[in-house]
């Protein structure tokens, strides 16, 4: 998770207005929410309002993850993948597959996936120049 993290931080929420722009820590909430296993996990994806997929991370404690869950319309789907490098890709192929726009604070780093690591639709996609940069800087 710490890498997928990195990587948020080095392609931070695009500059917005200033009524919406967050902070990187900020963004990461917006991807992964952590929930201790004997809170009730239901209570907690009513209480929170967001229109695009999230993951929700399941265990004792943030070191130890025991469950990871894809939030899409406040309903759960588990992870198959135990690790949270498999949510994250769950989390990109549900974006995908059910064709919806990426978070406003996360669209560099999911357009980084789709171009970066997917190799979907490279020069189609209209990307950062941080996108581009860091893109460049490791494949070259």
């Amino acid at each position: 998770m710490s890498s997928v993290l990195l990587l948020l931080h080095l392609l931070p929420p695009p500059p917005g207005k200033k009524k919406t722009k967050i902070c990187s820590t900020e963004a990461v909430e917006r991807l992964v929410n952590f929930h201790k296993s004997c809170t009730s996990i239901e209570g907690l994806i009513s209480g929170r309002e967001s229109h695009q997929p999230y993951l929700r991370a399941s265990g004792r404690l943030k070191s130890k993850i025991d469950k990871f869950y894809v939030v899409v319309d406040k309903h759960l789907i588990p992870c198959a993948g135990t690790s949270s490098l498999s949510a994250v890709d769950e989390l990109f192929k549900v974006h995908y597959v059910f064709n919806l726009s990426y978070e406003g604070a996360l669209v560099n780093v999911f357009t980084f996936l789709q171009t970066t690591i997917y190799n979907i639709d490279i020069g189609l996609t209209s990307e950062s120049p941080r996108v581009t940069e860091l893109r460049a800087k490791l494949l070259n």
